[in-house]
């Protein structure tokens, strides 16, 4: 049973077969099947870091937010005995108040999976990267995850990915994203086309995982080819991220797990206050009706400033399919006008 779970949180499997949880099918028939899948969240935060400059606006006051809430599609169709094609559109909107803003598009893609050939993605989804390594952390519903790549980084977008075949636990991952040099000004830089690149290594055998990754996350600051506005877009602060993580079930209800990050280099005009290293550790414990998470985090900066040690702390209850959920996250951000106080969470999330 475990090491089920333990595939599913870490992604060792393909792009494709991300747990949606509650999903509902809608349709059924030769060989296609269609799933609605969705969730309402809303949560109440107070505290959290606050910038004392004088003209600053306020963020560490109480607030009643809508928290990620979606619904989505996912749909597959067998195209032979080992042979199916599969497609998954998701959509957030704002769900706490009337409001006209339009829904964001999340994760859209579509592909082709096989259990002798492995699985090609295309689309808009979250990087190999993150999946292998750094999503071991990603358990908290709002603040907790710290981590140089959370989905997002040369990813999200106009990527290409390939999972091979599970050979005796072991699976290689590897994307690539497109980013385009149209729409940039003729003859004044460089306005060719370019990608940048990711990759992983999973393994997992009986109560162990390991999981090593890179990403690129290519500068193309001094190009004309450019990242899409609407996300996908490189580390700010350097390219070659790097990262090792490994979690192990030491009892059937409880999990450790740790992780290191790196960026191997530093862009010109990169922010004192940007990470550069990532220390990580933590754990969870299932008491039946609910999960308690913790971890904690030795983080180092790319200028001249102490490291940090941030940490978080949640607890939840469950009854399917509804939850409740309360945490608590130590930004432990230091400087000048900064105050640094503790991150309150308090929320209510439906899955459907």
């Amino acid at each position: 049973m475990f090491k089920k779970s333990l595939i599913a949180t870490a992604v060792v499997g393909a792009l494709s077969a991300s747990a949606v949880a509650q999903a509902a099918t809608v349709y059924d028939q030769n060989g296609t099947k269609v799933d609605i899948y969705g969730r309402i969240n809303y949560m109440i935060t107070s505290g959290g870091t606050q910038d004392l400059t004088p003209g600053a606006d306020k963020t560490n006051g109480s607030e009643f937010q809508n928290n990620g809430s979606r619904f989505g599609f996912r749909a597959s169709h067998e195209l032979n005995s080992d042979l199916s094609a599969f497609a998954r559109m998701e959509f957030r909107f704002n769900a706490d108040e009337v409001n006209r803003d339009p829904m964001q598009v999340r994760n859209s893609f579509l592909g082709l999976k096989s259990q002798q050939l492995g699985t090609l993605t295309v689309g808009n989804f979250d990087s190999v990267y993150f999946q292998a390594v750094s999503s071991l952390f990603d358990v908290y519903e709002n603040e907790g995850l710290i981590s140089l790549d959370t989905g997002s980084t040369s990813s999200r977008g106009d990527t290409v990915a390939y999972a091979s075949p599970v050979f005796s636990g072991l699976q290689g991952h590897v994307q690539v994203k497109h980013i385009s040099g149209n729409d940039a000004p003729v003859g004044v830089r460089d306005n060719s086309s370019t990608t940048s690149t990711a990759a992983a290594v999973t393994y997992s055998w009986e109560d162990l995982y390991l999981a090593a990754g890179y990403n690129q996350s290519k500068d193309v600051s001094d190009r004309g080819a450019s990242y899409p506005s609407g996300g996908g877009g490189n580390n700010s602060a350097g390219e070659d991220i790097w990262g090792v993580s490994a979690q192990y079930q030491f009892l059937p209800n409880f999990s450790a797990r740790v992780m290191y990050e790196e960026l191997g280099s530093v862009n010109e005009g990169a922010s004192a206050s940007a990470i550069k290293e990532i220390v990580g550790l933590g754990a969870t414990f299932n008491y039946g009706q609910g999960n308690l998470y913790a971890d904690v985090y030795d983080v180092s900066y790319v200028g001249d400033i102490s490291s940090n040690n941030p940490w978080a702390i949640g607890v939840d209850y469950r009854f399917s399919p509804m939850r409740v959920y309360a945490e608590i996250f130590d930004e432990d951000a230091s400087g000048e006008n900064i105050d640094d106080s503790l991150l309150y969470t308090v929320g209510i999330r439906y899955d459907f």
